[in-house]
């Protein structure tokens, strides 16, 4: 770390300015905003980053959390000379080499001149609701590539020394379907840089130049020493865990991500050796093995954020943690691939952490959370103007895992929590249906002394013909969120077509479905984990989740002992029930992983995922399904295979 220059008082100062200018940037951004998406949901970013590349204030209190720990470098050095008034543009994952993580996420970063030095520069990105590619809404699990993706953007001057090329807004606007309302939110955008940029010189023309380009500096080295003084406190050790994506096309079983956390001193080592190969399909997420990348830190930064809540938001948070990425993973896939829900893989990431920080501080951290956001999207034409219209319905998260202290957070998991939902009558105002329900869904939350959050019900009834639907980020269908010292593995995902009438059916991973006139379709969101053992919950406690519809009376006594009369604990019935309880511990995966890994054992996967990364990149894909076949007979027969017998089987099929 460099030694500090700014003295406590006037750094504090710093901070708190910069983080003022930066919460006014997605204030701006957040009133500006056309798209739902942008103006309700909030799923955009702004930040001030440093000329190094680092972030050196992010939003806390709108917008999305995920800025910290971005590859601001890369952009940056996109172009080898910037003027006064210059605004770049890029979406495209693989010429920005992670900033942008998929196409969606529309990047503008603009430099900020104090007496003829570039002192500081202003980002932004906003989750266009289109942007092109095969499906309304520019997202399907099934994308096979990037090019199905939509409109590539590659480092671009969209304004050039203060002249907007209008060359470029062309060639964009082009290639979306709602051209009127991206060009709002790119204005809104370019609205929050030009705050950023006003703040930022009247910060320095009351301080100095070098005072500022000093405070930036030694604002990123207190946030690393405070970041460093907090992970000093994890006891040492190699901590492991792993989990599961749902991925039905482009693979065979389900995706592992696997993590192994050493704590050593002060840092932290993240290895993500034997998480599963890149997919083809359209989760794979590009981070380019980037130091500390935004998606691949999150967890830890809400850690830290935890434990100081006024420590540096910025990207020095992220320099004791070092990453190991194997090239060719889902974690770090080759160029070219579909990253369109790359969120449900950057969420798996997050669980693993947390399962991680789970062993090393057992008694500090919370059961898993639902590990899953699904976006729903509709589309329609207008038929009084004939124009497309695509809008987000819901952002659907689940509930959080149950914490050492409290009940688990109902509808809002740890992961997703800073989507906001986008309310019915605005929805209903922008499209021709009807929400029909929208609440905690009864007997969703995971049992525990400290049960985890519920998750949500949400009906719609479509009152057009035409009406297409998609949703990404859909998981949690078959595995479920781990429960926590005997709390109950959380619930799982549900999405259904017609509820309740005899066409009804289960949509699973939605790709595009087209609905008719008086469908309805039914989500209801999965949920992390209990915290403890059910049976240890008050009974009145029990009985208040049963009065207000998160828990039936036929749970409360299945789940947690407690017979409820009426509008009353039976107490001699409950204190029967309760009686020679057999106290639960321990963590609770759920059956379906418990079987899946009786076929797969984990050794297995680790060492068939290696195999195949030692083959030739054009080789794995064709490899793997009938690798997979072998390996399944084998271990199904009693004789699961070791790494040597896996090259071997290898030799055999190629």
């Amino acid at each position: 770390m460099s030694p500090i220059k700014t003295s406590p008082v006037q750094l504090e100062i710093f901070r708190n300015r910069f983080q003022a200018i930066v919460e006014e940037m997605a204030s701006v951004t957040l009133r500006t905003g056309f798209t739902v998406f942008v103006k309700e949901t909030g799923d955009f970013g702004a930040c001030l980053v440093a000329p190094t590349g680092e972030v050196l204030a992010a939003p806390t209190e709108a917008a999305v959390s995920l800025m910290v720990g971005l590859p601001g470098w890369e952009a940056i050095g996109a172009f080898e000379h910037y003027e006064e008034g210059d605004v770049c543009i890029a979406n495209d994952p693989d010429t920005t080499r992670g900033l942008s993580t998929h196409l969606p996420d529309i990047w503008v970063w603009r430099p900020i001149f104090v007496e003829g030095e570039i002192i500081a520069f202003a980002f932004n990105f906003i989750h266009s609701s289109d942007v092109g590619g095969r499906v309304l809404g520019s997202i399907t699990p099934v994308a096979r590539d990037v090019w199905e993706e939509g409109l590539r953007i590659p480092p671009l001057k969209l304004i050039k020394a203060g002249v907007m090329n209008d060359d470029v807004v062309r060639l964009i606007l082009l290639n979306c379907r709602i051209p009127d309302q991206n060009w709002g939110d790119i204005k809104a955008e370019l609205a929050s840089l030009t705050t950023a940029e006003r703040r930022v010189k009247e910060l320095a023309v009351r301080y100095g130049r070098d005072a500022v380009r000093d405070g930036i500096a030694d604002l990123l080295s207190s946030a690393e020493e405070r970041a460093r003084k907090i992970i000093a406190t994890i006891p040492d050790g190699r901590y492991s865990a792993s989990d599961y994506m749902e991925i039905e096309v482009g693979v065979d079983r389900p995706i592992r991500i696997a993590l192994t956390m050493e704590v050593r001193g002060d840092e932290i080592l993240l290895d993500f050796t034997g998480s599963d190969l890149q997919v083809r399909a359209a989760f794979n997420l590009p981070t380019y093995g980037q130091p500390g990348h935004y998606m691949m830190s999150l967890a830890m930064l809400n850690y830290f954020r935890t434990l100081d809540p006024e420590i540096p938001y910025n990207s020095g948070l992220t320099r004791p943690m070092k990453m190991t990425i194997p090239q060719g993973t889902i974690l770090n896939p080759d160029p070219g691939r579909a990253y369109g829900v790359r969120a449900a893989t950057f969420i798996r990431v997050m669980d693993c952490i947390m399962a991680c920080l789970a062993q090393a501080l057992p008694d500090a951290t919370p059961a898993a959370s639902a590990g899953a956001i699904a976006i729903v999207l509709v589309s329609n034409m207008d038929m009084e103007t004939g124009k497309r219209r695509i809008t987000v319905a819901q952002p659907l998260t689940g509930g959080s895992g149950g914490r050492p202290a409290q009940d688990g957070v109902d509808g809002t998991s740890f992961t997703g929590g800073w989507l906001r939902n986008v309310p019915n009558e605005v929805l209903e105002a922008e499209m021709p249906l009807i929400v029909e329900e929208y609440g905690y869904a009864t007997d969703s939350a995971a049992a525990g002394r400290l049960r985890g959050g519920a998750g949500i019900r949400f009906r719609m009834r479509n009152l057009q013909d035409g009406t297409a639907l998609t949703a990404r980020g859909l998981e949690r269908f078959q595995f479920n969120a781990w429960g926590s010292h005997g709390g109950k593995a959380g619930a799982n995902t549900q999405v259904v077509l017609n509820p309740g009438t005899d066409s009804a059916r289960d949509l699973g991973q939605i790709d595009l479905v087209e609905l008719k006139r008086g469908d309805r379709v039914e989500f209801v969101s999965p949920t992390g984990g209990g915290y403890g053992d059910p049976f240890q919950r008050p009974p009145a406690q029990v009985l208040a989740d049963v009065v207000h519809g998160y828990v039936s009376p036929g749970a409360a006594q299945a789940l947690y002992g407690v017979v409820i009369d009426g509008a009353a604990v039976d107490e001699a019935a409950t204190e029967k029930l309760r009686r020679g309880h057999e106290p639960a511990t321990g963590t609770d995966r759920g059956a379906k992983r418990a079987a899946f890994e009786r076929d797969w054992p984990e050794e297995v996967q680790a060492a068939m995922i290696a195999a195949l990364l030692d083959r030739p990149a054009p080789q794995r894909d064709m490899l793997r399904g009938p690798l997979e076949a072998a390996i399944l007979t084998e271990t199904r027969a009693g004789n699961p295979p070791d790494r040597a017998r896996i090259d071997a089987l290898i030799d055999t099929l190629f």
